[in-house]
C-alpha cells in the first residue's frame, strides 16, 4: 500500500514527516493524512515525495503503482529495441577503452556487457548467457578472487558499495539480493572499508595477477545523463586504467 510504502522510504531515509514535508514542500498536515491513509495523493504528489526521498526511478515507479496508477518511467530490458542505442554507445565506450578493460553494469553489479581486455580479465572468452555478476565473482572460490592480489581490501571496498545500492534502492532490490548472497562467504561481515594501510591513499588500487605477473589498475564510472528509464539510470560503465 502506498502509505506503508511512503512511510518506510522515508524510515530509510532517516527524515521525519516535517523534514520530508518541507523538503516535498507540502504541510506537514497533508503528509500525516497520506501516510495514514485519510487522503490520497495524485500522481504529481507521488512523484514530489519520491524527488524529495531521493528515490531512483525504478523506485518512483513502484511508488506509483502502491498508489493505483501506472508507472512514469520506463523499465526496459538491455537487450531490448528500446535500448538500442544506449548500447551502441556503451559498446563504443567498450571498443574505445580497448586495449583495457571496461565493462558495463546494472544495479546489482550483473555484466551486460564487456571488452575483450575484460573478459581476459574474467578469464572468458565470451560472456555466457546466464549472465555473469561482479560480486559473485570477488566473493566466490575461483580464478577471479583468487587473481585479487589485495583481495580484502578490494572486497571491502565492493560491500561497501553493495550497501550503499541497498540503501538506494531498498530490501526487495536485486542488489540487495546479491548482498546476501556475498555475506554468506565466511569472513565477509569482518570485512573493512578501510583496512590497514590505506589512510593517506588517494584511489584504492586493484592489484590483479595475470599470468604470474602483478598489475596494479584504477577505476572510472561512467553513467548516462538524463535517463528517462529505470534500466538506462542504473547503467554504469566501469573503466580500468593501468596505474
Amino acid at each position: 500500500m502506498f502509505e506503508t510504502a511512503l512511510r518506510e522510504w522515508r524510515n530509510r531515509r532517516g527524515m521525519s514527516q516535517m523534514a520530508l514535508a518541507l523538503a516535498a514542500e507540502v504541510s506537514a498536515r497533508h503528509l500525516s493524512f497520506l501516510e495514514s491513509a485519510r487522503a490520497r495523493p495524485s500522481p504529481a504528489m507521488v512523484l514530489r515525495l519520491a524527488e524529495a526521498l531521493d528515490l531512483p526511478l525504478r523506485e518512483r515507479n513502484g511508488l506509483l503503482v502502491a498508489a493505483g496508477f501506472a508507472p512514469h518511467y520506463g523499465d526496459n530490458d538491455w537487450l531490448s529495441p528500446q535500448m538500442s542505442e544506449l548500447r551502441q554507445a556503451a559498446q563504443l565506450l567498450l571498443k574505445a577503452h580497448g586495449p583495457y578493460p571496461a565493462i558495463v553494469l546494472d544495479a546489482a553489479f550483473d555484466i551486460l556487457e564487456a571488452n575483450g581486455a575484460a573478459m581476459a580479465l574474467l578469464g572468458v572468452e565470451a560472456l555466457p548467457e546466464k549472465r555473469l555478476n561482479l560480486a559473485d565473482l570477488v566473493f566466490e572460490d575461483g580464478a577471479v578472487r583468487d587473481s585479487i592480489v589485495n583481495w580484502a581490501e578490494v572486497a571491502g571496498y565492493m560491500m561497501h558499495r553493495l550497501r550503499e545500492g541497498v540503501r538506494r534502492h531498498g530490501p526487495g532490490s536485486p542488489v540487495a539480493r546479491v548482498l546476501m548472497r556475498v555475506k554468506r562467504h565466511e569472513g565477509v561481515e569482518e570485512l573493512s572499508v578501510r583496512p590497514e594501510g590505506a589512510l593517506g591513499q588517494v584511489l584504492l588500487p586493484l592489484e590483479f595477477r595475470i599470468g604470474g605477473q602483478a598489475t596494479r589498475w584504477f577505476t572510472t564510472v561512467t553513467s548516462f545523463g538524463a535517463p528517462q528509464d529505470a534500466l538506462a539510470e542504473e547503467i554504469t560503465i566501469e573503466q580500468f586504467h593501468p596505474a
